[in-house]
């Protein structure tokens, strides 16, 4: 079908399946952050994004997606590291270079890039884009359209099918803006079917070929661009679109959210606050009812300033008030619980990290544990998708070409990726070991065998202290070295001593 078919009508078709999700998630936002996924004619200027009784879903969101943000991208620290291949290594020592000369040279490479992240001005597009995984469970990242910069594509602008294996079959964009917001070899090759402001869609089709790779084809409306101009082609590697998931089951073309999860504690959360409101009001208002067969009349109350005589009984007179407030403390209460439970799944009940440009590793490392034990395995997920394209995208915006090359990107997910200090950690526990060692009694220590004790304790903290630790010839040059200093400062020492006695006997 694709052959014949058009990407307008690839959309349409798509949009079709996909519609009954994009109504879900429409919901989703409503209760959360309406922006992400607003319902279709939503006119942002005319009306208030916000119309919820409740705010809590959106203090939600923001909270666990600061959360990630601090886990996935700590400001400062690196995320990702660069390793050479073992055979590259090889060569590279047989070669005469050290393995602290290659360290600091890829160690360069990863603090530049996050320099880069942070004066590339992307970290608030990468805020956005964890809040829509977080409240559609699906977002498009563009890397094609705008050369070093990242385009974040929510769930309406983007339809996709995947492989049975999870992998991209077909993607399309749908895009509705004015013709003159083209690109200009656009408008030149359309000049005559449109004018400026002409609203016109733009679609871009990814395919997926059989033997692997990605083409691209794109129209305006039912206009299809020549493909030797306006085409494309990438290996699966190369491919500069993507669609990062939250949580996507098997032969699924879409995810699901963590809003979605908990979709039902929002909605009874909207409900019990709209009734608290409700509730409250009318417990608050007052009406006063008046006897028409009395002497107090309804008008001379009216009319009445504070501290007039008005002719009157007390007993025509009578206040009337809703007497609700059993009821209306009934909904707090369950309001309240509602509130903690959502608290709790978004991880609002923990202490809040610092909103700091410099957080500490301690701090990234709790992040990290709260995340990795609440949502089952989701931040080592999005450590293993989202992290490698961002690493290499930063890379490639610094002109760090990784093709060809023996250097790869590894993103360790887990705690020990959310600071670069975890060698260094492992480091100081081994040596604390040895340091164990040197507080036994001498008889004891003579009987060690240091060299076998200080591999065993390395091996045990996962590190290699044996590159630190000079070997015995170095160790044995160390000490000459030091005798002979010893040697000179005494003959030195005796020198001086000998030229002023013999002054003094002068």
């Amino acid at each position: 079908m694709n052959g014949v078919e058009t990407p307008s009508a690839t959309w349409s078709r798509l949009q079709t399946l996909k519609q009954t999700l994009q109504t879900r998630c429409e919901r989703y936002a409503a209760l959360t952050i309406p922006k992400v996924c607003l319902p279709d004619g939503f006119d942002v200027v005319s009306n208030d994004q916000t119309h919820d009784y409740q705010s809590l879903g959106a203090e939600a969101v923001n909270h666990v997606v600061n959360k990630l943000m601090t886990a996935l991208f700590p400001a400062g620290h690196t995320f990702f590291v660069l390793k050479l291949l073992r055979e590259a290594m090889e060569a590279a020592l047989a070669a005469g270079m050290d393995e602290e000369t290659i360290a600091e040279v890829l160690a360069n490479g990863e603090r530049e890039s996050v320099t880069e992240l942070e004066a590339s001005g992307q970290r608030p597009k990468l805020f956005q884009l964890l809040r829509h995984l977080v409240i559609t469970g699906n977002v498009a990242l563009d890397e094609w359209s705008s050369p070093g910069e990242l385009r974040v594509i929510g769930i309406r602008n983007f339809c996709v099918q995947r492989t049975g294996n999870g992998k991209i079959k077909t993607l399309v964009f749908q895009d509705t803006m004015k013709f003159d917001e083209l690109e200009p070899k656009v408008q030149q090759l359309l000049g005559t079917r449109y004018h400026a402001e002409s609203e016109v869609t733009h679609y871009k089709r990814i395919r997926r070929l059989r033997n692997g790779d990605y083409v691209l084809d794109q129209a305006i409306d039912e206009y299809q661009l020549p493909n030797d101009r306006f085409g494309g082609k990438w290996t699966e590697a190369t491919l500069p679109f993507d669609v990062l998931t939250w949580d996507l089951d098997d032969e699924s073309d879409y995810a699901t959210g963590l809003v979605e999860e908990h979709i039902a504690d929002f909605e009874a959360l909207s409900v019990l606050a709209e009734s608290t409101v409700d509730g409250g009001v009318m417990a608050a208002e007052v009406r006063y009812l008046v006897n028409n067969t009395g002497m107090t009349t309804a008008d001379d109350m009216n009319k009445s300033e504070n501290g007039d005589f008005v002719p009157g009984r007390p007993d025509d007179v009578a206040p009337m008030t809703a007497d609700n407030y059993n009821g209306v403390k009934v909904a707090f209460d369950i309001m309240t619980r509602w509130e903690q439970r959502i608290a709790r799944n978004f991880l609002m009940t923990s202490a809040i990290t610092r909103n700091a440009e410099r957080v500490t590793a301690e701090e990234i490392r709790l992040n990290a544990t709260e995340l990795e034990s609440a949502y089952g395995g989701r931040y080592s997920a999005l450590g293993a998708t989202l992290q490698p394209r961002i690493a290499n995208w930063l890379l490639k915006r610094m002109k760090f070409s990784l093709r060809g090359t023996k250097i790869r990107v590894i993103i360790i997910t887990g705690l020990d990726a959310l600071s670069r200090n975890a060698e260094a950690e492992a480091v100081k526990l081994a040596l604390a070991d040895l340091a164990l060692a040197s507080q036994l009694p001498p008889q004891l220590q003579q009987r060690l065998k240091f060299d076998q004790l200080m591999t065993f304790f390395g091996y045990a903290r996962g590190t290699n202290l044996k590159r630190f630790l000079l070997t015995d010839a170095e160790f044995e040059k160390l000490q000459k070295q030091q005798q002979a200093q010893v040697v000179e400062t005494e003959a030195g020492i005796a020198g001086a001593q000998a030229g002023a006695q013999g002054a003094i006997q002068q």
